[in-house]
């Protein structure tokens, strides 16, 4: 009797492993995908000034969310886009984590980097933490749309010389 309950379990049992392994295998895939979005193809659109890709992949209602708490649109982040060249030496961005709020709603989290010359004149090693709220858009170029980013943690920590 044992056995067959043991049985019983097991075969009720595994249609949920596969479903399960299906779901760790799809957020594997988007996690992938967000990162690719977050290292490559976002900074990409700064770097070429591409302001229509940007404004495809910005949600409408997007908001960014400076440092010290003040929120510009969309708009302002396009044009912001358009009228200033961004071309960080060595710049890369390293994801430190990503959240999920249900099956189509993502926080991304990580920190840019990159080198540059501080205000005193001399190099320093440039970074920030950000967080990016993204939906699942099926129909947009990338899958993804940013409704939101939020930069804080700002440094320019002096380079050694040499």
């Amino acid at each position: 009797m044992r056995k067959r309950l043991l049985v019983i379990s097991l075969l009720c049992a595994a249609p949920l492993c596969t479903a399960n392994s299906g779901t760790v295998a799809a957020t594997a895939q988007d996690e992938a995908r967000l990162k690719e979005i977050k290292t490559t193809v976002w900074p990409a659109f700064y770097r070429s000034q591409d302001v229509d890709g940007l404004g495809r992949f910005l949600a409408p209602t997007f908001i960014n969310i400076s440092p010290d708490g003040n929120a510009s649109t969309r708009e302002a982040e396009l044009k912001g886009v358009a009228e200033n060249t961004w071309d960080p030496v060595n710049f890369r961005y390293v994801v430190k984590r990503i959240d999920w709020h249900g099956a189509n709603l993502v926080t991304v989290t990580g920190r840019g980097i990159s080198e540059r010359t501080g205000d005193n004149g001399k190099p320093c090693l440039h970074s920030y933490t950000s967080s990016n709220l993204l939906k699942r858009a099926p129909d947009t170029q990338y899958g993804w749309q940013a409704l939101s980013s939020h930069v804080s943690g700002i440094r320019c920590d002096v380079l050694p010389a040499g």
